[in-house]
């Protein structure tokens, strides 16, 4: 027989798992922003030539329209929100000790979406291994470029969190 107290536990662990759920993407994204973006304001101070410049504004705006608007806040932050949000109210332990994993869809998922969301995590980690054997300055470019769509993703994350707090 359930005690009339056991929901209200559960719903403030799920809580807490709904904040969990956001908050380790968005230090992922926050710690990326600050390793490629200090990265990238360092190759701007060594100078770039103009050619370079209207690389390194041309590279951001395509990454921050086309990823940070179009993929992290069209697509990846609203999946995330709700599946944070879902936690509130069901998932096991499991998910909602991992509820970072949970919220990117890496666990839990429907398996096809899982799979997908496993192949975009190895192929954004493949991506950072050949920009990291680009020469200066066109690492540092697009490091500046990637980290703004990330600050635009984080930003998303930020601007849609209490949705998954509402009933």
């Amino acid at each position: 027989m359930d005690r009339p107290d056991e929901p209200r536990r559960d719903a403030g662990f799920g809580t807490v798992a709904t904040a969990w759920a956001l908050l380790g993407p968005a230090l992922l994204f926050l710690f990326a922003v600050y390793r490629l973006g200090r990265r990238g304001l360092a190759t701007v101070q060594e100078g770039l030539t103009p050619w370079e410049w209207l690389i390194l504004l041309a590279l951001t705006g395509a990454f921050v329209v086309g990823e940070g608007v179009g993929a992290l806040q069209g697509r990846w932050v609203p999946r995330l929100v709700e599946r944070a949000s879902r936690l509130r109210h069901e998932g096991g332990m499991v998910h909602r000790m991992l509820a970072p994993l949970y919220g990117m869809s890496l666990i839990g998922a429907p398996a096809q979406r899982v799979a997908r969301s496993w192949g975009l995590t190895l192929g954004i980690v493949a991506m950072v291994l050949i920009v990291r054997a680009f020469p200066e300055p066109w690492r540092g470019i697009t490091d500046l470029a990637v980290a703004a769509a990330l600050l635009w993703g984080l930003g998303a994350i930020v601007a849609r969190a209490p949705e998954a707090f509402r009933s």
